[in-house]
């Protein structure tokens, strides 16, 4: 949700005459400066009144010297006095009844509330697109373990069945261009065949995190890093064990890992890059991606593996969707925050950040 008004002003080009929309801030900065102002004012008025009363006074003085030649005089004086104190009273009354400071100050309170939960609200839907797409991604590994042709290639380790599983991932990966390779191991993690870099072929996987996760639960991940596999590109790896089904449908042994290499960086910075906010908030706000250390794994910056601190992180981190005012490398701002809620029966475990500096 986004509060504005549209505050007439002076354009130029094809913006003239068009109006600015304000926000709420330059709102709350208009009522203090309006206050400002008349305050002053009145500051004004009060000095040229004392010069008025000095006047009288000395008019009643010079009029009572005169005698009955001042008597006419003596009324005009007397009339200015009276007038000096209506506008001392007046003056009085408007500093006691100004208050748009308050107002200021509610304006500006009500416009973080406003802000933060807008905030919150893109924080939910950049993770819930991150979810759905690594859900997207685990689901085709695990598809793509059971494949025959990677199978035919393990069980038989000869060259035709390797080639005929290359040419395959080879097509794979014209359709889906998400990936930057796909790979096949055996089951001591030496690469068999890549859809794009036959010269992986021989590499050994057996330390590589998404391998040896594969063999734990069946399915393996390893989360944003830069691989050699990939050219050390950012990357994810997702990875499933595959199992020789002796040709007849049934799960048998594990007999190597199929490892899909992501392309995380090209997918989670057009995220955050492309928050929808107006280009001058968007210059102040930095958009994130973290695991739940805080360690930045996409970032609208390009501070990719910082690691974001400020106090009530841990809180924070514990709620689905809030936000909150903290001081962040010694600015105040609005931290918005969302936690993964996962899709189906997948959770990324990350959270989606934006930090805005406050004006």
């Amino acid at each position: 949700m986004q509060v504005s008004a549209v505050m007439p002003g002076v354009g130029s080009g094809k913006d003239k005459g068009k109006g600015k929309e304000a926000t709420l801030e330059e709102i709350a900065d208009l009522a203090y400066r309006l206050t400002d102002n008349t305050l002053r004012a009145v500051e004004e008025i009060e000095k040229v009144n004392e010069e008025i009363h000095l006047l009288a006074v000395n008019a009643l003085i010079e009029a009572a010297r005169a005698g009955e030649a001042g008597k006419t005089f003596s009324v005009v004086a007397s009339y200015m006095n009276e007038l000096n104190k209506k506008v001392e009273s007046i003056t009085r009354r408007i500093k006691a009844e100004m208050n748009m400071q308050e107002l200021s100050s509610a304006i500006k309170e009500q416009s973080i509330i406003v802000k933060g939960n807008r905030l919150a609200d893109i924080a939910l839907t950049n993770i819930d697109i991150v979810d759905r797409s690594l859900y997207e991604r685990a689901s085709d590994v695990v598809w793509w373990a059971h494949d025959a042709y990677a199978i035919e290639a393990l069980r038989s380790m000869n060259r035709d069945s390797i080639k005929n599983l290359e040419n395959r991932l080879a097509i794979i990966l014209e359709a889906y261009t998400v990936y930057q390779d796909i790979v096949v191991c055996d089951i001591d993690g030496n690469i068999v065949a890549s859809g794009k870099n036959t010269l992986l072929k021989g590499k050994n996987c057996k330390d590589a995190e998404w391998f040896r996760a594969a063999f734990k639960n069946r399915f393996g991940f390893e989360h944003a890093h830069y691989s050699p596999l990939a050219d050390n590109r950012l990357v994810m790896v997702f990875s499933s064990i595959i199992k020789d089904d002796n040709g007849n449908g049934n799960s048998g042994d594990a007999i190597g890992v199929l490892a899909n290499i992501f392309k995380w960086k090209e997918f989670a910075q057009r995220i955050v890059e492309n928050i929808p906010l107006p280009e001058r908030e968007k210059r102040r706000t930095r958009a994130c991606i973290t695991n739940s250390e805080g360690l930045v794994l996409a970032d609208s910056s390009g501070r990719i593996f910082d690691t974001i601190e400020f106090d009530g992180r841990n809180e924070l981190f514990n709620h689905a969707r809030e936000f909150m005012v903290g001081e962040v490398k010694g600015k105040r701002c609005i931290i918005a925050h969302a936690l993964s809620q996962g899709y189906e029966n997948y959770s990324s475990g990350l959270h989606s950040l934006l930090i805005q500096e406050l004006l």
